[in-house]
């Protein structure tokens, strides 16, 4: 066995950079994400760069989304330290929009271009979380690769927070002792938790999506990527109530409601191609019940998201599904997801992109977009146009089907026209004249002949369920 790596404590993080980088103006530092944010560390570099003891380089922050108080955002500090963030939430999201923190957009597939060797991003240190294997003393990555093994390459310091409520999980979570340089055992606070999905108190909205999608794009066999939240877990509870068989799981984040289809024995993952027998996740994130499945279990493995996100694995699991959320769409068939309005971020493009590229040819499955056709404040979702200058994360020529409550829009081999009709078909009923008028009364949309108004149009599929919503 490895000798362990050398003990610090959370008050010498400073100390051990300064030691090392002396001589650099600036240095990169890659931080670990969600649910295994190494906080205690974060926050005690924080204090350093604060009481200006010892001299430190310009400090650049980069990392997905981070759970928790993200201490280095505070006004005042961006001479010293600065945040490079792929993926938002909470006080990143408002520094970024207040201007003390910088959004880098990129794909989950794609975060080796960003830190790899020679990379402008490339790391000298690495911050993350570790657990370990109580019989072999192995360490793991826990809850959270994507990049890690990338970042842990790179880094002349490596520093690992060694957090024993995290689960030790399988796969290529494993680190080995002699890439880590610092291990941090005290003060280390424990992994964060979100409570499990309560499927008696979804929104009929929600149930509705996930109703359409269990009925008309789940089959046994498939595999399926699916995230965190509301219309995640309606779709998962269709599924849990609908008799399938033998799914698989090939994910960027495996949440409880996975978890829930995996111990249930609908995931068997019997069927895959590739990682036959067991799923594969890049980020584990959930309930504490999650974690406790996770750890130590073979049937849930971890990879890097270059590998879950990429376009040949995800097509070498056919037929595969994809479920994913988003902003807002345009009649075009635009699909935006990190921005509100140009000057209102939000969060970032994920791996949404990953997945409807690598589902671009309906022989390999299908990339779907669900969300209510209204938000909160009573605004469509479904509008005119795209805002101005924000980033898309599926255009126009992107074959992506949309799903709301009122129902299913295939947008794959429809004219501009077809893909206008189909989407102001399935917006709420409020809007939904209003757009009709708009493409039917505009000859740039160039309608298709067959349709006349009262018509469903091509690539509709409308929905005729028993859950009721306000409106119908």
């Amino acid at each position: 066995m490895s000798p362990d790596p050398k003990t610090i404590t959370l008050s010498q993080i400073a100390d051990v950079l300064a030691a090392h980088f002396q001589n650099k103006k600036e240095i990169t530092c890659y931080v670990g994400s969600n649910a295994a944010t190494p906080t205690a560390s974060l926050e005690a570099l924080t204090a350093s760069v604060k009481a200006a003891a010892p001299t430190l380089p310009f400090l650049k922050m980069v990392h997905l989304l981070l759970q928790g108080p993200v201490p280095y955002v505070e006004a005042g500090l961006q001479d010293r330290i600065m945040t490079y963030s792929i993926f938002s939430g909470g006080d990143v999201r408002q520094a970024a929009n207040e201007g003390r923190a910088y959004y880098l957009p990129c794909t989950l597939a794609n975060l080796d271009s960003l830190v790899g060797k020679g990379r402008r991003f490339e790391p000298e240190v690495v911050f993350f979380k570790v657990s370990r294997n109580p019989f072999t003393g192995e360490f793991s990555m826990g809850l959270s690769v994507e990049v890690l093994h990338t970042a842990i390459d790179q880094a002349r310091v490596v520093i690992a927070e060694l957090d024993p409520s995290m689960p030790f999980t399988q796969g290529q979570s494993i680190v080995d002792a002699t890439s880590i340089d610092y291990l941090i055992q005290e003060g280390v606070k424990p992994v964060y938790e979100l409570p499990a999905p309560d499927f008696n108190n979804l929104a009929a909205e929600e149930r509705r999506i996930g109703e359409l999608i269990a009925e008309f794009f789940i089959q046994d066999g498939i595999t399926l990527q699916v995230g965190i939240g509301k219309i995640p877990d309606a779709v998962i509870g269709s599924i849990a109530n609908a008799g399938y068989r033998d799914l698989g799981i090939q994910t960027e984040l495996y949440g409880d409601g996975l978890m829930i289809l995996q111990n249930e024995g609908i995931v068997t993952n019997r069927r895959k191609k590739v990682n036959q027998g067991y799923s594969i996740t890049s980020l584990i994130m959930g309930s504490r019940a999650l974690y406790d499945f996770v750890h130590m279990r073979t049937g849930v493995q971890m990879r890097p998201s270059a590998y879950t996100n990429s376009a040949e694995t995800v097509r070498k699991n056919s037929p595969f599904v994809s479920v994913n959320t988003a902003l807002g769409v345009d009649l075009f068939g635009n699909v935006w997801a990190d921005f509100i309005e140009l000057r209102r971020y939000y969060s970032g493009v994920g791996g949404q992109p990953d997945f409807i590229r690598a589902l671009n040819d309906r022989i390999y499955g299908t990339p779907i977009i669900a969300m209510r056709s209204m938000t909160d404040k009573g605004q469509s979702k479904i509008i005119k146009h795209h805002p101005p200058g924000i980033n898309l994360t599926a255009c126009s020529y992107d074959g992506v089907v949309i799903v709301t409550e009122w129902g299913i829009a295939d947008l794959r081999e429809l004219t501009v026209g077809g893909k206008a009709l189909a989407l102001a078909s399935i917006s709420h009923p409020s809007c939904r004249d209003e757009l009709l008028r708009y493409v039917i009364d505009d000859p740039m949309f160039t309608n298709p002949v067959d349709f006349s108004p009262g018509k469903t149009p091509r690539g509709v599929r409308l929905y005729e369920g028993k859950t009721g919503v306000d409106g119908k």
